[in-house]
Order: C-alpha cells, then structure tokens, then sequence
C-alpha cells in the first residue's frame, strides 16, 4: 500500500494543485460577476447625479413630494366623486373598489408626508395646490367623464408619481443622515404607487381592453422621458423602469397646477370613502 501511494502522490498532488487553481478562478469571476452586478444595481436605481438639474435638500425633495401627493389625493377625491355621482359610469365594483382603496393611499401619504416635513421644520399648509386644478390638461379634455380617460390620466399620473420619488434618490443620498428618514419613507411610498400604476394599467387592460400591461412595455405609454441615452441601462427595455428629474417632473405638472373655474359653485369637499368591499390590493 505504502509503494502504491508514493506511486500515485505526484498524481494527487498535481491534481490538487490544478483543482486549488481552477477554484480561485471560479471565486474571482464570481468576485468579478458581484461586483458588476452591484454596479449594474447602483446605476438602475440611482440615476446619475449630473441628470438632476437642481439639488434639493431633504426638505425642499419632501415638499415637492407632498404637492405631487396632495395633487394625487385631489384627482382620486374627484375620481370618485364623478364615479358616485354617475359622471362617470359603467365601472364594475372592483374598479370601483380600486379607486376608493387608491385613493385612501394617497390621502395618507399626505398626512404622513405632513407629519415629516412638520418635523424637519417645514409647513406642510403652506405646500398648496389650487383649489380647482386644471386636470384637463392631462389628455386636453375633461378626465373624469368616461371610464377610459379617468384610467388613462390615472395611468400617466401614477406613472409619473414612480418616475418622480426615484429621481430623488441622488439628493437625498447625497444630504447623508439627514436624508436617510426622509429617504425611507420615500422608498415606502415609491413602492405603493408603483403597486397603484400596475393596478391602473391591469385595469385599462381587463376592462378596456387597451393594450397595456401592468408594467411598461413601450417609452411611449409615459409621458416624461424613460429612455436615458447617458445611462448604460437600458430603460427601453421592458426588464428596466425609468426616472425623471424634478425639473422635467415640474415642467409636466405646473398646467395642471393652474387654477381654473370650477365646472360647479362649490369645489368637490373631501369625502370619507367607503371601505372597499373586497383585498383589491391582493389582485396585483
């Protein structure tokens, strides 16, 4: 046995040291292949610095997010104000549910919102918008008198929303500590209306049958800029979601922003929604 072994060591010993070679090859390419995906990662969710036109601080990126949030809660109390009031009719109860669970969300993001910029020492009363915003601006017509264009300007509104609270990552990373609560609780919302714009877009696709999906498939279906030709990502792609800035956020927003004559004597006063009757989350 002893002459067997001395016979085959140079073997073992050879073969050992080719297996110790070819697995620090395998450990540097997976070294190698984790940090390119960390990168990948780092540049599909933080957009390049430079993109920004201004830099916010974390209080100035909270009020702008609290008026794109009272903005939300607005068109959803109006939403359905026109679907119970039978402006807009032929929704089925899901859609329905939907609407009121949506729009619950977004008056809570205001309050939460509120109660954060309230802490950081901002006035959440003085982030105002009009009393009577000019929702026509959306689509150039009235978006609350028919199933279809409540959906689609829901859609592009909720799509903006997503696009807006993730060009705002590079600002808050880069206020350091003070940035981290507020980008927390960015993050937190960011995912709930990405879950609402899935739910808009299942919607338009189920009962419309527009040819959507519940993600973006197309550039064209968003109406701010979701192809990025300074990024190696590529958001054309169906697998990548863009961003946008908040110059090209505030350059989409400000018509709407726009005071304009209300349709009756009295503006719509907030309602308690009714409690949706089924998980309508659970659906998407």
């Amino acid at each position: 046995m002893k002459h067997s072994f001395r016979a085959i060591a140079p073997t073992i010993i050879k073969a050992t040291k080719t297996l110790k070679q070819n697995l620090l090859k395998v450990f540097a390419s997976v070294q190698y292949a984790s940090l390119a995906l960390l990168l990948m990662l780092s540049l599909l969710f933080v957009p390049n610095a430079n993109a920004q036109n201004a830099t916010m601080s974390p209080r100035q990126v909270v009020e702008y997010a609290l008026t794109l949030e009272k903005l939300e809660a607005d068109f959803y109390r109006r939403a359905n104000s026109a679907v119970q009031n039978e402006a807009v009719f032929g929704l089925p109860d899901t859609a329905k549910a939907v609407l009121t669970a949506y729009g619950q969300d977004e008056a809570q993001h205001v309050t939460d919102l509120s109660s954060v910029l309230r802490s950081i020492g901002g006035n959440p009363d003085a982030v105002m918008i009009p009393t009577n915003p000019n929702y026509k601006a959306i689509l150039g017509r009235d978006p609350f008198a028919s199933p279809t264009d409540l959906l689609q300007a829901a859609q592009y509104i909720e799509d903006l929303g997503v696009a807006a609270y993730k060009g705002q990552v590079p600002n808050l990373q880069a206020a350091g500590d003070a940035g981290k609560t507020v980008l927390a609780g960015a993050l937190g919302i960011h995912s709930v209306e990405a879950r609402h714009a899935a739910g808009i877009r299942e919607l338009r696709q189920s009962l419309l049958n527009v040819n959507v999906r519940p993600w973006i498939k197309d550039p064209t279906e968003v109406i701010y800029n979701e192809n990025r030709g300074d990024n190696p990502i590529p958001f054309s792609s169906e697998a990548f979601d863009g961003y946008a800035t908040s110059d090209e956020v505030l350059a989409l927003v400000s018509p709407i922003l726009t005071e304009v004559q209300a349709s009756t004597t009295e503006p719509i006063p907030p309602t308690e929604p009714s409690t949706p009757s089924a998980p309508v989350r659970g659906l998407w």
